[in-house]
Protein backbone atom coordinates (compact mmCIF):
# COMPACT_ATOMS: atom_id res chain seq x y z
CA UNK A 1 0.00 0.00 0.00
CA UNK A 2 2.77 2.38 0.71
CA UNK A 3 6.39 3.08 -0.41
CA UNK A 4 8.64 4.62 1.63
CA UNK A 5 8.58 8.46 1.43
CA UNK A 6 6.25 8.44 -1.19
CA UNK A 7 3.14 9.26 0.31
CA UNK A 8 0.69 11.95 -0.28
CA UNK A 9 -2.51 12.63 2.02
CA UNK A 10 -5.76 14.54 1.21
CA UNK A 11 -8.67 15.26 3.87
CA UNK A 12 -11.62 14.19 2.10
CA UNK A 13 -14.38 14.80 4.98
CA UNK A 14 -13.98 16.03 8.58
CA UNK A 15 -16.30 16.62 11.53
CA UNK A 16 -14.52 20.03 11.45
CA UNK A 17 -15.44 22.04 14.63
CA UNK A 18 -18.48 20.18 15.26
CA UNK A 19 -17.38 18.62 18.57
CA UNK A 20 -14.65 21.32 19.74
CA UNK A 21 -16.83 21.64 22.92
CA UNK A 22 -16.35 21.50 26.30
CA UNK A 23 -17.88 19.01 28.73
CA UNK A 24 -18.16 19.25 32.43
CA UNK A 25 -15.92 17.19 34.45
CA UNK A 26 -17.64 15.81 37.80
CA UNK A 27 -16.68 13.24 40.02
CA UNK A 28 -19.09 11.99 43.31
CA UNK A 29 -21.40 14.41 42.36
CA UNK A 30 -19.26 17.51 42.59
CA UNK A 31 -18.44 19.93 39.88
CA UNK A 32 -15.20 21.37 38.33
CA UNK A 33 -13.91 23.07 35.44
CA UNK A 34 -14.87 22.06 32.11
CA UNK A 35 -12.43 20.25 29.98
CA UNK A 36 -12.42 19.42 26.46
CA UNK A 37 -14.42 16.73 24.72
CA UNK A 38 -12.25 14.45 22.41
CA UNK A 39 -12.88 11.15 20.36
CA UNK A 40 -11.45 7.97 21.99
CA UNK A 41 -11.84 5.92 19.42
CA UNK A 42 -13.14 4.85 15.94
CA UNK A 43 -14.02 1.63 14.08
CA UNK A 44 -14.49 1.02 10.21
CA UNK A 45 -17.79 -1.28 9.92
CA UNK A 46 -17.86 -4.55 8.34
CA UNK A 47 -18.80 -3.26 4.76
CA UNK A 48 -17.01 -0.14 4.86
CA UNK A 49 -20.40 2.04 4.89
CA UNK A 50 -20.17 2.90 8.42
CA UNK A 51 -17.79 4.74 11.05
CA UNK A 52 -18.65 4.23 15.05
CA UNK A 53 -17.30 6.43 17.34
CA UNK A 54 -16.56 6.77 21.10
CA UNK A 55 -16.25 9.63 22.82
CA UNK A 56 -15.13 11.75 26.30
CA UNK A 57 -19.02 12.81 26.25
CA UNK A 58 -20.47 9.89 26.86
CA UNK A 59 -21.60 9.24 23.33
CA UNK A 60 -21.46 6.33 20.54
CA UNK A 61 -22.10 8.12 17.44
CA UNK A 62 -22.44 6.71 14.02
CA UNK A 63 -21.04 8.53 10.58
CA UNK A 64 -22.28 7.13 7.20
CA UNK A 65 -19.92 7.93 4.72
CA UNK A 66 -21.12 9.77 1.77
CA UNK A 67 -21.72 7.72 -1.31
CA UNK A 68 -19.63 10.42 -3.93
CA UNK A 69 -16.61 10.86 -0.72
CA UNK A 70 -14.34 9.87 -3.66
CA UNK A 71 -15.66 11.65 -6.33
CA UNK A 72 -12.82 14.09 -8.25
CA UNK A 73 -14.13 17.01 -6.62
CA UNK A 74 -12.09 19.66 -4.52
CA UNK A 75 -14.85 20.26 -2.22
CA UNK A 76 -14.50 19.36 1.46
CA UNK A 77 -17.37 16.96 2.77
CA UNK A 78 -18.99 17.70 5.99
CA UNK A 79 -18.98 14.35 8.83
CA UNK A 80 -22.43 14.63 10.42
CA UNK A 81 -23.41 11.89 12.93
CA UNK A 82 -26.08 9.52 11.31
CA UNK A 83 -26.84 8.38 14.56
CA UNK A 84 -25.91 9.40 18.60
CA UNK A 85 -26.54 7.41 21.00
CA UNK A 86 -25.67 8.70 25.33
CA UNK A 87 -24.60 6.60 27.46
CA UNK A 88 -25.79 7.06 31.23
CA UNK A 89 -22.10 6.23 32.47
CA UNK A 90 -18.55 5.97 30.96
CA UNK A 91 -18.20 3.98 28.03
CA UNK A 92 -15.13 1.55 29.03
CA UNK A 93 -15.44 -1.10 25.56
CA UNK A 94 -17.18 -0.97 22.14
CA UNK A 95 -17.15 -3.64 19.58
CA UNK A 96 -18.88 -3.36 16.39
CA UNK A 97 -20.12 -6.71 15.17
CA UNK A 98 -18.19 -8.07 12.55
CA UNK A 99 -21.06 -8.63 10.01
CA UNK A 100 -22.08 -4.88 9.93
CA UNK A 101 -24.45 -4.60 6.62
CA UNK A 102 -26.01 -1.11 6.41
CA UNK A 103 -28.57 -2.46 3.77
CA UNK A 104 -29.79 -5.09 7.22
CA UNK A 105 -30.51 -3.54 9.89
CA UNK A 106 -30.28 -6.03 12.47
CA UNK A 107 -26.67 -6.25 11.26
CA UNK A 108 -25.71 -3.09 12.01
CA UNK A 109 -25.22 -3.54 16.15
CA UNK A 110 -22.63 -2.85 18.39
CA UNK A 111 -21.48 -4.49 22.05
CA UNK A 112 -20.49 -1.80 24.64
CA UNK A 113 -19.47 -2.10 28.13
CA UNK A 114 -20.11 0.89 30.92
CA UNK A 115 -19.66 0.81 34.57
CA UNK A 116 -22.01 -0.34 37.18
CA UNK A 117 -24.48 -2.24 33.71
CA UNK A 118 -24.70 -4.75 31.85
CA UNK A 119 -22.87 -5.55 28.35
CA UNK A 120 -25.56 -4.12 25.82
CA UNK A 121 -26.40 -4.83 22.19
CA UNK A 122 -27.43 -1.81 20.58
CA UNK A 123 -28.27 -0.60 17.24
CA UNK A 124 -25.93 1.84 15.68
CA UNK A 125 -28.28 3.88 13.07
CA UNK A 126 -31.68 2.38 14.37
CA UNK A 127 -32.62 5.07 17.45
CA UNK A 128 -29.91 3.60 19.66
CA UNK A 129 -32.42 0.36 20.00
CA UNK A 130 -31.07 -1.88 22.50
CA UNK A 131 -31.74 -5.66 21.46
CA UNK A 132 -29.95 -7.86 24.24
CA UNK A 133 -28.19 -7.16 27.28
CA UNK A 134 -25.70 -9.64 28.75
CA UNK A 135 -24.92 -8.86 33.21
CA UNK A 136 -21.16 -9.71 33.81
CA UNK A 137 -21.36 -9.51 37.89
CA UNK A 138 -19.48 -10.76 40.60
CA UNK A 139 -20.56 -14.13 42.09
CA UNK A 140 -20.78 -13.54 45.51
CA UNK A 141 -21.35 -9.76 45.63
CA UNK A 142 -23.64 -9.51 42.41
CA UNK A 143 -22.53 -6.45 41.54
CA UNK A 144 -21.77 -5.46 37.68
CA UNK A 145 -18.05 -6.14 36.42
CA UNK A 146 -17.05 -3.31 33.77
CA UNK A 147 -15.90 -5.11 30.94
CA UNK A 148 -12.71 -3.39 30.10
CA UNK A 149 -12.82 -5.19 26.69
CA UNK A 150 -15.05 -6.83 24.35
CA UNK A 151 -14.27 -9.02 21.36
CA UNK A 152 -16.66 -10.71 18.85
CA UNK A 153 -15.56 -14.44 17.90
CA UNK A 154 -15.04 -14.75 13.83
CA UNK A 155 -18.78 -16.33 13.26
CA UNK A 156 -20.36 -12.96 15.52
CA UNK A 157 -22.34 -16.02 17.55
CA UNK A 158 -20.38 -14.99 20.27
CA UNK A 159 -18.03 -12.64 22.16
CA UNK A 160 -15.16 -12.46 25.08
CA UNK A 161 -15.61 -9.87 27.75
CA UNK A 162 -12.11 -8.67 29.47
CA UNK A 163 -12.25 -7.43 33.04
CA UNK A 164 -9.85 -7.20 36.23
CA UNK A 165 -8.58 -11.42 36.70
CA UNK A 166 -11.09 -12.33 34.29
CA UNK A 167 -12.32 -13.59 30.81
CA UNK A 168 -16.11 -14.22 30.48
CA UNK A 169 -17.54 -15.96 27.09
CA UNK A 170 -21.01 -15.00 26.26
CA UNK A 171 -23.18 -16.49 23.60
CA UNK A 172 -25.08 -13.28 21.77
CA UNK A 173 -28.46 -15.24 21.28
CA UNK A 174 -29.24 -15.66 24.74
CA UNK A 175 -30.56 -12.29 26.05
CA UNK A 176 -30.31 -11.49 29.71
CA UNK A 177 -27.76 -14.53 30.23
CA UNK A 178 -24.52 -14.57 31.60
CA UNK A 179 -21.28 -16.12 30.32
CA UNK A 180 -21.39 -19.68 29.43
CA UNK A 181 -17.55 -20.11 30.08
CA UNK A 182 -15.39 -17.94 32.52
CA UNK A 183 -11.60 -17.91 33.43
CA UNK A 184 -9.94 -17.15 36.21
CA UNK A 185 -6.70 -15.37 34.85
CA UNK A 186 -5.07 -15.24 38.36
CA UNK A 187 -5.39 -16.47 41.67
CA UNK A 188 -7.28 -14.88 43.72
CA UNK A 189 -6.84 -13.07 48.24
CA UNK A 190 -8.27 -16.47 49.13
CA UNK A 191 -5.96 -18.58 46.96
CA UNK A 192 -2.84 -16.73 47.97
CA UNK A 193 -3.60 -16.95 51.48
CA UNK A 194 -4.74 -20.09 51.65
CA UNK A 195 -2.10 -21.96 49.29
CA UNK A 196 0.76 -19.62 49.63
CA UNK A 197 0.88 -17.76 46.11
CA UNK A 198 -0.70 -20.35 43.72
CA UNK A 199 1.01 -20.03 40.23
CA UNK A 200 -1.53 -19.71 37.98
CA UNK A 201 -1.40 -20.02 34.31
CA UNK A 202 -2.87 -16.71 32.83
CA UNK A 203 -1.88 -13.19 33.06
CA UNK A 204 -2.68 -10.66 35.58
CA UNK A 205 -4.30 -7.43 36.07
CA UNK A 206 -7.48 -5.71 34.28
CA UNK A 207 -8.08 -7.44 30.84
CA UNK A 208 -7.75 -4.36 28.37
CA UNK A 209 -7.17 -5.73 25.40
CA UNK A 210 -8.59 -8.85 23.73
CA UNK A 211 -7.89 -10.60 20.08
CA UNK A 212 -8.81 -13.55 18.35
CA UNK A 213 -6.49 -15.04 15.32
CA UNK A 214 -8.08 -16.77 12.47
CA UNK A 215 -7.66 -20.39 13.69
CA UNK A 216 -9.71 -19.14 16.82
CA UNK A 217 -6.29 -18.24 19.64
CA UNK A 218 -7.47 -15.91 21.64
CA UNK A 219 -4.48 -13.51 23.15
CA UNK A 220 -5.64 -11.28 26.28
CA UNK A 221 -3.13 -8.54 27.76
CA UNK A 222 -3.60 -6.83 30.93
CA UNK A 223 -2.35 -3.50 32.95
CA UNK A 224 0.18 -5.66 34.50
CA UNK A 225 1.70 -6.18 31.01
CA UNK A 226 0.89 -9.88 30.62
CA UNK A 227 -0.39 -11.82 27.98
CA UNK A 228 -2.69 -15.14 28.07
CA UNK A 229 -2.99 -17.12 25.01
CA UNK A 230 -6.80 -18.95 25.35
CA UNK A 231 -7.71 -22.19 23.14
CA UNK A 232 -11.41 -21.77 21.20
CA UNK A 233 -11.86 -18.39 21.11
CA UNK A 234 -11.55 -18.19 24.85
CA UNK A 235 -14.06 -20.87 25.74
CA UNK A 236 -10.64 -23.50 25.41
CA UNK A 237 -7.60 -23.73 27.83
CA UNK A 238 -5.19 -21.51 28.76
CA UNK A 239 -2.24 -22.40 26.32
CA UNK A 240 0.76 -20.24 27.63
CA UNK A 241 0.96 -16.56 29.21
CA UNK A 242 4.00 -14.44 29.05
CA UNK A 243 5.44 -10.90 30.12
CA UNK A 244 5.90 -8.22 27.41
CA UNK A 245 8.55 -6.70 30.29
CA UNK A 246 10.70 -10.18 29.98
CA UNK A 247 13.99 -10.07 28.12
CA UNK A 248 12.40 -12.17 25.92
CA UNK A 249 14.47 -13.40 22.29
CA UNK A 250 17.79 -11.82 24.07
CA UNK A 251 16.03 -7.99 23.56
CA UNK A 252 16.06 -5.88 25.81
CA UNK A 253 12.39 -5.21 27.23
CA UNK A 254 10.71 -2.06 26.12
CA UNK A 255 9.28 1.06 28.73
CA UNK A 256 5.78 0.47 29.23
CA UNK A 257 2.73 0.64 31.55
CA UNK A 258 -0.05 -2.13 30.49
CA UNK A 259 -0.87 -3.25 27.43
CA UNK A 260 -3.84 -1.38 25.98
CA UNK A 261 -4.45 -3.13 22.39
CA UNK A 262 -3.26 -6.49 20.00
CA UNK A 263 -3.21 -7.15 17.17
CA UNK A 264 -3.19 -10.27 14.96
CA UNK A 265 -0.47 -10.33 11.99
CA UNK A 266 -2.92 -11.31 8.74
CA UNK A 267 -1.07 -14.85 8.92
CA UNK A 268 -1.10 -15.22 12.44
CA UNK A 269 2.28 -15.38 12.41
CA UNK A 270 3.14 -12.19 14.35
CA UNK A 271 0.95 -10.92 17.34
CA UNK A 272 1.62 -6.66 18.27
CA UNK A 273 1.11 -5.52 21.61
CA UNK A 274 1.02 -1.75 22.01
CA UNK A 275 1.26 0.05 25.96
CA UNK A 276 0.30 3.29 27.37
CA UNK A 277 3.30 5.29 27.83
CA UNK A 278 5.82 3.63 25.77
CA UNK A 279 7.00 4.70 22.27
CA UNK A 280 7.28 1.43 20.84
CA UNK A 281 4.91 -1.62 19.45
CA UNK A 282 6.32 -5.02 20.48
CA UNK A 283 6.53 -7.83 17.69
CA UNK A 284 6.06 -11.41 19.00
CA UNK A 285 6.69 -14.69 16.63
CA UNK A 286 4.00 -16.72 17.58
CA UNK A 287 5.23 -19.86 15.78
CA UNK A 288 7.02 -22.91 18.06
CA UNK A 289 9.11 -20.41 19.52
CA UNK A 290 7.61 -17.49 21.31
CA UNK A 291 9.87 -14.94 20.89
CA UNK A 292 10.34 -11.29 20.59
CA UNK A 293 11.54 -10.77 17.39
CA UNK A 294 11.57 -6.41 17.07
CA UNK A 295 10.05 -3.53 18.24
CA UNK A 296 8.75 -0.91 16.63
CA UNK A 297 10.06 2.27 17.72
CA UNK A 298 9.28 6.29 17.21
CA UNK A 299 5.13 5.78 18.09
CA UNK A 300 5.48 8.81 20.16
CA UNK A 301 2.44 7.69 22.88
CA UNK A 302 4.37 7.85 25.99
CA UNK A 303 0.62 9.05 26.94
CA UNK A 304 -1.71 7.49 29.60
CA UNK A 305 -4.29 7.74 27.20
CA UNK A 306 -5.22 4.84 24.84
CA UNK A 307 -3.83 5.55 21.06
CA UNK A 308 -5.11 2.53 18.76
CA UNK A 309 -2.57 0.60 15.99
CA UNK A 310 -4.19 -1.12 13.07
CA UNK A 311 -2.76 -3.56 10.98
CA UNK A 312 -3.26 -3.21 6.95
CA UNK A 313 -2.41 -6.81 4.65
CA UNK A 314 -0.59 -5.84 1.75
CA UNK A 315 0.50 -7.66 -1.43
CA UNK A 316 3.29 -8.29 0.19
CA UNK A 317 2.80 -8.74 3.55
CA UNK A 318 1.12 -6.02 5.80
CA UNK A 319 1.64 -2.94 7.67
CA UNK A 320 1.13 -1.29 11.11
CA UNK A 321 -0.50 1.91 11.10
CA UNK A 322 -0.66 4.08 14.45
CA UNK A 323 -1.56 7.28 15.95
CA UNK A 324 0.93 9.69 18.38
CA UNK A 325 0.74 12.44 20.74
CA UNK A 326 2.70 14.76 18.67
CA UNK A 327 -0.91 14.61 15.98
CA UNK A 328 0.87 12.75 13.42
CA UNK A 329 0.14 9.38 12.15
CA UNK A 330 3.18 6.66 11.58
CA UNK A 331 3.52 3.42 9.45
CA UNK A 332 5.81 0.50 9.46
CA UNK A 333 6.31 -2.32 6.59
CA UNK A 334 6.63 -6.02 7.05
CA UNK A 335 7.07 -5.63 11.07
CA UNK A 336 8.86 -9.16 12.30
CA UNK A 337 10.46 -9.74 8.60
CA UNK A 338 13.81 -8.66 9.94
CA UNK A 339 14.58 -8.46 13.84
CA UNK A 340 15.71 -5.70 16.14
CA UNK A 341 14.47 -2.19 16.26
CA UNK A 342 12.40 -1.10 13.44
CA UNK A 343 12.48 2.94 12.26
CA UNK A 344 8.64 4.52 11.18
CA UNK A 345 8.66 3.61 7.04
CA UNK A 346 6.31 7.06 7.02
CA UNK A 347 4.93 9.73 8.97
CA UNK A 348 2.20 12.04 8.22
CA UNK A 349 0.57 15.21 10.34
CA UNK A 350 -3.06 14.85 10.47
CA UNK A 351 -4.16 16.73 13.53
CA UNK A 352 -3.10 19.18 16.36
CA UNK A 353 -3.59 17.18 19.48
CA UNK A 354 -3.01 13.41 20.26
CA UNK A 355 -4.10 10.68 17.28
CA UNK A 356 -6.58 8.47 18.83
CA UNK A 357 -7.62 6.38 16.27
CA UNK A 358 -6.47 5.48 13.01
CA UNK A 359 -8.35 3.02 11.13
CA UNK A 360 -8.27 1.82 7.03
CA UNK A 361 -11.50 1.44 5.64
CA UNK A 362 -11.77 -2.42 4.90
CA UNK A 363 -11.29 -2.38 0.98
CA UNK A 364 -7.86 -0.14 1.51
CA UNK A 365 -9.17 2.81 0.31
CA UNK A 366 -9.81 5.58 2.88
CA UNK A 367 -7.75 6.42 6.11
CA UNK A 368 -10.00 7.05 9.08
CA UNK A 369 -8.09 9.46 11.61
CA UNK A 370 -9.84 10.68 15.25
CA UNK A 371 -8.41 13.33 17.51
CA UNK A 372 -8.48 14.82 21.22
CA UNK A 373 -5.86 15.51 24.15
CA UNK A 374 -7.28 14.07 27.18
CA UNK A 375 -5.87 16.58 29.77
CA UNK A 376 -6.55 19.83 27.54
CA UNK A 377 -3.35 20.35 27.34
CA UNK A 378 -1.22 21.30 23.75
CA UNK A 379 1.00 18.79 22.61
CA UNK A 380 4.69 18.86 22.74
CA UNK A 381 6.44 19.12 19.27
CA UNK A 382 7.75 15.98 17.90
CA UNK A 383 11.36 15.58 18.66
CA UNK A 384 11.88 12.19 17.00
CA UNK A 385 14.36 12.23 14.05
CA UNK A 386 11.88 10.23 11.25
CA UNK A 387 13.57 11.18 7.54
CA UNK A 388 10.42 10.32 5.93
CA UNK A 389 8.16 13.63 5.88
CA UNK A 390 4.49 13.44 3.90
CA UNK A 391 3.11 16.11 2.04
CA UNK A 392 -0.55 17.29 3.33
CA UNK A 393 -2.84 19.52 1.90
CA UNK A 394 -2.12 22.55 4.97
CA UNK A 395 -5.45 24.45 3.80
CA UNK A 396 -7.96 21.35 4.92
CA UNK A 397 -6.76 20.30 7.70
CA UNK A 398 -8.99 19.77 10.51
CA UNK A 399 -9.26 21.84 14.20
CA UNK A 400 -8.53 19.89 17.28
CA UNK A 401 -11.47 16.91 18.39
CA UNK A 402 -11.84 15.33 14.94
CA UNK A 403 -12.73 12.45 13.15
CA UNK A 404 -11.18 13.25 9.63
CA UNK A 405 -11.23 11.26 6.33
CA UNK A 406 -7.56 10.87 4.11
CA UNK A 407 -7.04 9.59 0.57
CA UNK A 408 -3.20 8.42 -0.05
Amino acid sequence: MTTKGDLAAKCVATTGDTFCTSIPDSHAGRRSEPRPNRFCQAQFSGDGTSIVTESADRCIRTFVLPENLLDETTELHSLSAYCSIQSPSVVSSLALYPHFNLQDTSTTVFLSGSTDLPITLTNAVHDGIVHAKYPLVHPSTEAYLGPNSLAWGREGTNFVAGSKNQIAVFDASYDGSGPVVTHKTAAGRKQNKLYGGVSVLGCRGIVMALSIRSDGILAAGTTEREIGLYANEGSGECLTSFSVAADLGGLNPMEGTGVMQLAWSPDGTYLLAAERQSTGIHVYDMRNTLRRVSWLSGRQAHTTQRLGIDVVPTATGYEVWAGGTDGCVRTWEHPGFLEGEQAPDAVMKVHDTSVSGAVWHPGGAVLATCSGQSNGKPDEPSTDDDNVTVDVDVEVRPPNNTLSIWTL
